[in-house]
């Protein structure tokens, strides 16, 4: 029996009452958990069977998926399903994780992201902008896909009017360094885009969420962001697509 703390990512209907859920937990990654009979009325486990709940499980060993016995809610973040814009962003985070979190491998710190984003989503005290921006970035992060930001990585210049980050390199290159490049890859940034991409990138956790990006520069941010994603994963995420369509 595996007892785990984690989120549901994605359910899924399995036969006429059964759901098939993708849960990312707190000390075994992803988990793809078979709840039997939850969709039926008055099932115990039915509110902890839905996207967005955070939960403590109790699981057995299946052939083909971990069967759930019992279950303790500790939080639901069901408002966001009331939510089309919340939920949209919040579907495109949970896409994110599944495509990049390896099953039964722990990446603790990706869940605390995706809690904190919610939370912050829930309560609507944050620019929903920015909050896709910090997950972007921080959960490329938290994979092993920290873009280099310290510095030219040719010179090791820490400050210039304007760098060039190449998106597809995740390195950050100076006016007298950046030479000829793929500009289909590339941005041109600022020092307030650089220290802001430095902070969520390399600060504590706790901290990431308490920082702001002026109305000037937060598109441009937002830009950047999603576009290192969608190079160094080389894919395009369908729940951004639908998220986009509704600003």
């Amino acid at each position: 029996m595996l007892t785990v703390k984690g989120l549901v990512l994605r359910e899924r209907a399995c036969g006429d009452n059964d759901k098939i859920l993708s849960i990312l937990s707190d000390t075994n990654g992803l988990l793809e958990v078979c709840a039997k009979g939850v969709k039926k009325a008055n099932a115990k486990n039915a509110s902890v069977s839905q996207c967005f709940c955070y939960a403590k499980y109790c699981l057995a060993e299946g052939k083909h998926y971990y069967i759930l016995n019992s279950s303790e809610p500790i939080r639901n973040f069901y408002d966001i399903r009331l939510d089309i814009n919340k939920f949209a962003l919040a579907s495109y985070f949970s896409e994110l994780l599944l495509y990049t979190c390896p099953k039964n491998q722990p990446n603790y710190e990706a869940l605390r992201l995706i809690l904190n984003s919610l939370h912050f989503l829930s309560d609507g005290k944050r620019n929903e902008t920015m909050l896709k921006s910090v997950f972007e970035l921080r959960l490329m992060t938290e994979i092993g896909l920290t873009p280099n930001l310290i510095g030219c990585c040719k010179c090791y210049r820490y400050e210039a009017p304007q760098m060039q980050f190449d998106l597809s390199e995740g390195r950050i290159y100076c006016e007298n360094c950046c030479g000829k490049r793929d500009l289909s890859v590339c941005e041109v940034i600022n020092m307030p885009l650089l220290h802001a991409l430095r902070y969520v990138a390399l600060s504590d956790m706790s901290k990431i969420f308490s920082f702001k990006v002026s109305d000037t520069y937060l598109s441009a941010f937002s830009n950047i962001t999603e576009r290192y994603v969608q190079i160094q994963l080389g894919k395009r995420f369908q729940t951004l697509d639908f998220y986009k369509s509704l600003l």
